[in-house]
């Protein structure tokens, strides 16, 4: 099969105002990773009739175009009416789609109103695609030599639909298949490291496609196939990297790290908890993320000040006196309480100074400790964290969580930390 073209349009004065981030897009482009189907372009434009069709006419033939957002019920949701005019179709009422979200407004006790029932309209030639999440379908067809994909702008509904609607595209022949790849995740090595870390492997096998990319954990890299490989090259590269990244990887797959870690606390039959100081109950926020976190995570405790650590969590005030809170001692401390309160097998700890002040020379801001608790040991590092403080505090948590991670898969006497970690801050 040959390339498909792509384009992507997200719609939304709140975008162009920067109310909102359009995660939208990257969603898209991550999903059709791996295809032979090019995103050459991604529009950002105003709830305006007009600027859609202007957005539409700057693509081509044969494109497959996809459109996120205006799909509401509210008056300044137009990308039903503005592709309808764009394409010169009639805007239906679909019967079916007008029955089912009667029956969802009733089945919440509301009176559906007539303005919700614009979301059962659609532009002749496209097929709607049930809304798993949501009220606005997807909208799926060809109009004027395009394939448009027309899906709502709220992310959770955009990601909820694109899977179905990416099979129904495969069903149709419209996306080349993915090209065999493979897939590492990791959250404490910067991505310039992986880069330097593979590069052999990318001398020994130049017809593969490397990757890299930043992630909320940290960062990733894929190794694609292509038709300048040869049969056999995509695996005996594969092995070679899982033997050069052995321990850093948190998963082989698209899940994020809590998911990772959730997963082996359960199947090994563990528990956590957490005490947070600078990073104020994130960890414990995002651990219990995944759905079925309460078979594993207890509780937390947010000692953010001094006498909290000491009331909650038993840290002797003397020892910060000593050694002052961002500390080893402190932290080892800390989870150690919170592991005795909550009973748990597992407990991390987190103190530090994320910024932009209270910061020294011996103690910069960025400076974090992170200590594990469990049957095993306890372990604590320090972290030199080189950003800002909302940033700071993203890699904090990513830091812990990857511990505990490793201590589970690795064991529990075995020290979660590589020489490879970046913003060590014993170098």
């Amino acid at each position: 099969m040959t390339r498909r073209p792509v384009r992507i349009v997200t719609v939304g004065d709140e975008l162009l105002e920067g109310r909102t981030v359009d995660t939208n897009s990257g969603r898209i482009q991550r999903a059709l990773a791996g295809r032979e189907a090019p995103v050459l372009g991604v529009s950002v434009v105003p709830d305006e009739a007009a600027a859609i069709a202007t957005a539409l006419d700057a693509t081509a033939a044969g494109d497959l175009v996809f459109l996120t957002g205006g799909l509401g019920s509210t008056p300044d949701d137009l990308t039903r009416e503005a592709v309808a005019a764009w394409a010169g179709v009639d805007l239906e009422q679909d019967a079916e789609l007008a029955s089912r979200l009667e029956r969802r407004w009733r089945a919440r006790g509301i009176n559906l109103k007539p303005s919700f029932l614009k979301q059962s309209d659609v532009p002749a030639g496209l097929e709607p695609v049930d809304n798993p999440q949501g009220s606005a379908p997807g909208l799926v067809g060809d109009l004027r030599d395009r394939t448009l994909v027309v899906l709502p702008g709220v992310p959770g509904e955009m990601a909820a639909l694109l899977p179905l609607v990416l099979e129904r595209l495969d069903a149709r022949g419209v996306l080349p298949p993915a090209a065999e790849s493979c897939l590492w995740r990791t959250a404490q090595v910067a991505e310039v490291t992986l880069v330097e870390a593979c590069a052999s492997v990318r001398d020994r096998w130049p017809g593969l496609r490397w990757s890299w990319w930043l992630t909320e954990w940290g960062a990733d890299v894929r190794v694609a196939a292509s038709p300048a490989a040869a049969a056999g090259d995509l695996a005996a590269a594969a092995a070679e990297v899982d033997r050069i990244l052995d321990g850093i990887v948190f998963a082989r797959e698209r899940r994020t790290l809590p998911e990772a870690v959730l997963e082996l606390l359960i199947a090994r039959g563990r528990t956590v908890s957490t005490a947070e100081s600078c990073t104020a109950g994130l960890v414990a926020g995002r651990l219990t993320d995944p759905a079925g976190s309460s078979a594993a995570f207890r509780g937390a405790v947010v000692a953010y000040a001094d006498e909290v650590k000491t009331a909650r969590l038993g840290v002797p005030a003397e020892l910060i006196a000593a050694h002052g809170a961002v500390s080893r001692e402190v932290v080892l401390a800390m989870a150690a309480g919170a592991r005795e309160r909550f009973g748990t097998d597992h407990a991390l700890a987190l103190s530090g100074i994320s910024g932009p002040g209270g910061g020294t020379d011996a103690k910069p801001v960025g400076t974090t400790w992170i200590a594990l608790d469990g049957p095993g040991g306890a372990h604590a590092r320090r972290y030199r964290f080189p950003a800002d403080r909302s940033h700071n505090r993203r890699l904090a948590v990513a830091a812990a969580l990857d511990a505990l991670r490793r201590v589970l898969e690795a064991g529990d006497d075995v020290s979660p930390w590589h020489q490879v970690d970046s913003w060590r801050g014993d170098r």
